[in-house]
């Protein structure tokens, strides 16, 4: 069935519905479709704080706000929907494209699947591949150029769905003062700082956002991924925050380093493996099944009892929704859920020590926290 774009099955269908009415699993799905109402940055403490950024953000023009629960959390507010201008010509895009676009990012050569003919100067809707039209720009290249390099920048976006200020343009972003991550993710970090830790493993590091937040409050962590070009980003978002000397970055499938690094142990491990991502926001569509989730389940489990094996703490988060990803892989880790200590977000469904974040309650990406411990 297809709600809002967002496509699942039916025995996913009444997986929700098993803690959801059918007039909550609509608001929630709708609200996916769409992005919260609030941006946010964490403020990187071992460069500057965060009055000194909020005053130098000001100073360019971009208004940004101190979040009330987390001090090195700021946000911005997000803008629109807008009604798109209607150009002649057409750029299609791949979804990830789509999605960046639609909340006023450039487009850039590789998420473009298909081209009119297009000179330098000339008006374009940016349309997803599913037909949405998400922004109006203007070609800054010639579109012959662009599909022969698929390199560069294509379309500078004038007006899209939503917007959000371009930060990543600022040379406090090339400065490393900030981080872009959403309310929950920041919530990881403030938990593994109130856990008490002092060292720290994270098994599915990359891109880097919850490993540089427990290094920037000097903790000393080990991060693991297993996909090269993960862990290259990974590698240059450490060096673009400063924070080399607080991370030991590895290339490895974590789920073995129990075993492959017999005498690795730390306070605490972090553990957010790859899930259905139902809780990703904004989305142009999307497509889920159970038995996808189910698949994944599993695969999240490998993760977390190997956590649970070098550190004796564990903080387990997953950017999505479904109840079998994640209170029902907290339950089959045997593990002892603790109360994580947060006023933000809601409680689990069945684990009321978890944290919950609902889109369509708290307008935050859907998210899932629980910390962890030994039996």
């Amino acid at each position: 069935m297809n709600i809002h774009g967002i496509e699942i099955d039916d025995e996913l269908y009444k997986h929700f519905l098993q803690f959801l009415s059918d007039s909550e699993i609509d608001a929630l799905f709708l609200s996916i479709t769409r992005p919260p109402r609030r941006y946010y940055i964490r403020v990187n403490t071992a460069k500057t704080t965060r009055e000194e950024l909020i005053g130098r953000l000001r100073a360019r023009g971009v208004t940004a706000y101190p979040d009330e629960r987390f001090d090195d959390a700021l946000w911005m507010p997000v803008e629109g929907p807008f009604k798109i201008p209607t150009a002649r010509k057409r750029v299609v895009v791949d979804k990830k494209a789509a999605e960046s676009v639609m909340m006023g990012a450039d487009l850039y050569a590789p998420g473009v699947v298909k081209t009119d003919h297009v000179r330098r100067g000339e008006e374009v809707n940016v349309v997803s591949d599913n037909g949405v039209v998400v922004a109006f720009g203007v070609a800054v290249s010639d579109s012959d150029e662009v599909m022969k390099t698929r390199r560069g920048l294509y379309i500078r976006v004038e007006t899209s769905l939503y917007k959000t200020p371009k930060i990543r343009d600022l040379p406090e972003y090339r400065d490393g003062l900030f981080y872009s991550q959403s309310l929950p993710a920041i919530a990881v970090g403030h938990v593994a700082k109130r856990a008490g830790a002092a060292t720290a493993v994270d098994l599915n590091a990359a891109p880097g956002g919850k490993a540089t937040h427990l290094a920037q409050m000097d903790m000393r962590v080990v991060a693991f991924d297993r996909s090269w070009p993960k862990i290259e980003r990974l590698k240059r978002e450490v060096e673009r925050l400063g924070l080399a000397g607080n991370i030991d970055v590895i290339l490895h499938d974590s789920r073995y380093v129990d075993r492959d690094f017999p005498r690795l142990r730390a306070d605490l491990a972090l553990v957010d493996p790859p899930c259905t991502d139902i809780g990703v926001r904004p989305k142009i569509y999307h497509r889920v099944t159970m038995e996808m989730a189910k698949t994944l389940s599993r695969y999240q489990l490998q993760f977390l009892k190997t956590a649970l094996k070098i550190a004796s703490n564990v903080i387990y988060s997953t950017c999505t929704l479904t109840y079998i990803e994640n209170e029902d892989v907290v339950k089959k880790s045997g593990a002892v859920p603790a109360d994580v200590g947060l006023d933000v977000g809601g409680p689990g469904w069945g684990c009321p020590e978890c944290r919950r974040f609902l889109p369509h309650v708290h307008d935050t990406p859907g998210f899932f926290i629980a910390l962890l411990s030994r039996r």
